[in-house]
């Protein structure tokens, strides 16, 4: 049970995907914890990236379509008392090779939302699959 003591010890950031998701996914319905399935099929360029975030995260019609939006929602997220979320990150080549720079920054806002909300004891993870962001170093799920 490798991912039930992962998810409990409130581990957060941006990782590489592990080959097979299912028993991760398990451990989140075990726990309690949110999975988002992030799919980025037909996700081109910064614009489309934005709707995406804004159904999968449930993002409130305020929402700024930019990343301080997206950060300071994520952030008041974890505010809400949720036992965490595992986003799962699939199907982003496209959106890697068209706004690699967009895709870099997203890392870099997630990461830090997994930061804060792990500081409040909840988990926030953001597994990447291989082929969505070939190019990013992106660390193991271990």
């Amino acid at each position: 049970m490798k991912f039930d003591r992962l998810i409990r010890s409130g581990r957060a950031g941006v990782y590489s995907a592990p080959r097979l998701v299912g028993p991760l996914r398990a451990a989140a319905r075990r726990a309690g914890v949110a999975w988002l399935d992030f799919d980025l099929a037909r996700v081109g360029d910064r614009e489309a990236f934005f709707r995406r975030c804004a159904e999968v995260f449930a993002l409130p019609d305020y929402f700024g379509h930019n990343f301080d939006a997206l950060h300071e929602c994520l952030l008041d997220s974890a505010r809400r008392g949720t036992p965490g979320a595992i986003v799962h990150w699939r199907r982003g080549s496209g959106l890697a090779r068209r706004a690699p720079d967009a895709v870099a920054t997203a890392f870099r806002v997630l990461e830090d939302a997994g930061t804060y909300w792990s500081g409040s004891g909840r988990v926030f993870l953001v597994v990447v699959d291989r082929d969505s962001a070939r190019g990013f170093p992106l660390r193991p799920l271990r």
